[in-house]
């Protein structure tokens, strides 16, 4: 789960131009697997991942398995379908589900663009 986080740390900061769909207080979920849970917090400028038991002033919980989670964070599965199949547990508004679903589409690992052909 640690290593699907650090990509998304990556990616998150290499696209700069999602930082605008962001809110400038952080954003803060958390997700659940069997035996751990973490906490992601970001924002215009910011963000931090932290294994944790406390699950405090959070603005999303989604609990799931630890599989379909790292499908989440890679950005193999949309939230959107993992909601609709129910895969996961959502705990959150509306408004916080489409940032989230927006802002872990975006960063996900996208396949090596071709080269351009010349004739």
């Amino acid at each position: 789960m640690e290593r699907c986080l650090h990509k998304l740390n990556y990616h998150f900061f290499d696209r700069n131009h999602i930082h605008s769909l962001l809110p400038n207080e952080p954003f803060v979920f958390c997700i659940c697997t069997d035996k751990e849970a973490w906490i992601v917090r970001f924002s215009k400028t910011e963000f931090s991942f932290e294994k944790t038991d406390l699950l405090d002033e959070i603005d999303v919980k989604i609990t799931t398995e630890k599989q379909i989670a790292l499908e989440l964070l890679s950005g193999n599965k949309r939230l959107s379908q993992l909601k609709k199949y129910n895969e996961i547990i959502y705990e959150g508004s509306f408004r916080h589900f489409l940032l989230l679903e927006s802002v872990l589409w975006l960063c996900r690992e996208y396949e090596a663009p071709m080269e351009a052909v010349s004739f």
